[in-house]
């Protein structure tokens, strides 16, 4: 090869170098400088007063928030454990009436007048010289009208 072509393909290789080094340059700036925004994003918000201040403001406001939250559920917890104790406390008062009747029953089953008393109600039964009347029911009435 002639001494020119040589020169020639040393100046090009060197353009070559030359242009890959401006670009690798480049793109390491851009890269460099990508980063250096990330880091600063986070380091950011903590370096001005200002953002200090909002963001303890901030998360102070949540932590109410927080514990208000918390207050009114248990708060509405006490609530329905109280209306449950309530209702509760009336069904007992039922249930002791309740007793007390049965109790009364109970001294009365064996008397004259409360057997007699139940076979009229329960079974129909009647005196001798008694006469039974059956009337029909309300429920019975309207079936026959219906008919």
């Amino acid at each position: 090869m002639s001494k020119s072509r040589k020169k020639n393909r040393e100046l090009r290789s060197s353009d070559r170098v030359a242009a890959a080094s401006t670009e690798s340059r480049e793109t390491w700036k851009t890269t460099r400088k990508k980063q250096k925004k990330k880091k600063s994003g986070i380091r950011g918000i903590f370096s001005k007063p200002a953002n200090r201040r909002n963001l303890i403001i901030a998360a102070v406001v949540l932590l109410l928030l927080a514990a208000s939250v918390r207050n009114i559920v248990k708060l509405e917890l006490e609530n329905r454990r109280l209306k449950n104790n309530r209702r509760l406390k009336h069904k007992q008062k039922e249930l002791i009436e309740q007793r007390k009747e049965l109790k009364i029953e109970l001294r009365n089953v064996n008397s004259k007048e409360y057997i007699e008393e139940q076979a009229r109600k329960q079974l129909r039964l009647v005196d001798p010289d008694e006469i039974l009347f059956v009337f029909p029911n309300e429920k019975d009435k309207d079936n026959a009208k219906d008919k």
